[in-house]
């Protein structure tokens, strides 16, 4: 039984908090002792919304909350370049203090920047997996701060990738991408993909009803997560739009919230789509409004190496709901195509016709047995007997 410690985002709605929080939900079980520290906004803080993570950790896990924030605009890069510096300074003198009294057997980072002080500390690198979950200069849009971006964070990153014991990423498909991105090939490269708790599933699955829909019903195009960019949310629009066109009663319904809310209420208005926003809700009740309310859940992601390479934890947790899923024609699919996902080229048309035919079916043949791979308990415990150099 090891002793671990996390350097990771567990508090919180989106996504990334969700998938971390479950990775060390399961690391808990087949460990000692786990210490998490964790950033935290200061919203956070004042609406005291730790405190239910605080209640439902396990008995030998113990969490320490170290307020974080970033400035909203990409214009402000450098000072959020310096913040995470700061912050990645404070992180590496708390870890090794902790190290010094507990003697860790594994230290996990998510997000190389958090890692950059930690990798200069023999003690502390030599048993250090760093996880990256994204080739980050794809996030900037504005050609001259993307040159800048892309020299230090390749910099960072092959930094950490040298020093480190090794790199935790999404997939194999991820890892190959990141080696050609940065020229450099870490030590050792496990792959820990996003993935679901079972015990969450079947208890939603239990008393959240799955939506019945009527013919006469008006189509609920769902999204679930992050409203940013990368999703192309505007085009859920473009899709409901184009299934009114012909002439149904197509409405968007967003389980989620994110930057682009605004924008994406105005286009949905300029489109005369209905949309509904719920905003961020736990984790658990917002698995549970996706199986009562979409008939299927959309994903238009635009094509990107990052989004090309990773299986996004929404799309396997939807499936295992008995929810359709239509996305991107994307190569990372391809291995779900047949179990409950759909692809579709990214167009407004393309994605109305499979959604219609997809409902003009009342079974949909979903792989579970295929979706128990993606269980966290499996993985995670794979990825410590690798990382500790146990393959038995």
């Amino acid at each position: 039984m090891v002793k671990i410690l996390a350097i990771t985002p567990i508090i919180g709605s989106t996504g990334d908090a969700v998938n971390e929080r479950q990775v060390i939900t399961a690391a808990s079980r087949y460990s000692k002792r786990v210490f998490v520290i964790t950033p935290i906004s200061i919203k956070d803080v004042i609406r005291r919304s730790y405190k239910m993570y605080l209640s439902y950790r396990l008995s030998n896990t113990k969490m320490l909350l170290i307020p974080f924030v970033l400035l909203p605009y990409n214009r402000l890069w450098v000072l959020n370049f310096m913040i995470f510096i700061l912050y990645s300074l404070m992180l590496s003198i708390i870890a090794y203090i902790l190290d010094l009294r507990i003697a860790f057997d594994l230290i996990y980072v998510r997000d190389p920047r958090f890692a950059l002080f930690i990798s200069f500390f023999k003690r502390l690198s030599k048993k250090t997996f760093v996880k990256i979950g994204a080739i980050v200069e794809e996030e900037i849009h504005t050609s001259f701060l993307r040159r800048l971006m892309k020299l230090i964070v390749c910099s960072i990153d092959r930094h950490v990738m040298k020093r480190v014991a090794g790199i935790v990423v999404n997939s194999a498909e991820f890892a190959k991408r990141l080696v050609l991105r940065r020229q450099f090939l870490s030590k050792k490269i496990i792959a820990l993909p996003p993935g679901i708790t079972w015990s969450i599933i079947d208890i939603v699955k239990r008393y959240c009803p799955k939506r019945k829909r009527d013919v006469k019903d008006e189509i609920v195009v769902g999204f679930l997560g992050w409203l940013v960019r990368r999703e192309e949310v505007g085009f859920l629009c473009d899709i409901a739009a184009e299934l009114n066109r012909r002439g149904y009663k197509a409405k968007l319904k967003v389980v989620g919230d994110g930057p682009l809310r605004k924008y994406l209420i105005n286009r949905c208005l300029d489109k005369g789509v209905e949309i509904e926003i719920t905003g961020f809700l736990p984790h658990h009740r917002a698995l549970c409004s996706a199986r009562k309310e979409f008939d299927v859940l959309a994903l238009p992601r635009i094509r990107s190496e990052t989004n090309s390479s990773i299986v996004p934890i929404k799309v396997v947790e939807a499936l295992a709901l008995g929810i359709p899923v239509v996305v991107t024609d994307l190569p990372v699919y391809k291995r779900l195509e047949g179990k409950g996902l759909y692809t579709s080229k990214r167009t407004p048309k393309h994605f109305a016709d499979i959604i219609l035919k997809l409902l003009s079916t009342t079974c949909h043949s979903i792989d579970y047995g295929f979706l128990r791979t993606y269980s966290y308990i499996y993985n995670v415990r794979k990825f410590l007997r690798i990382a500790l150099g146990n393959k038995s």
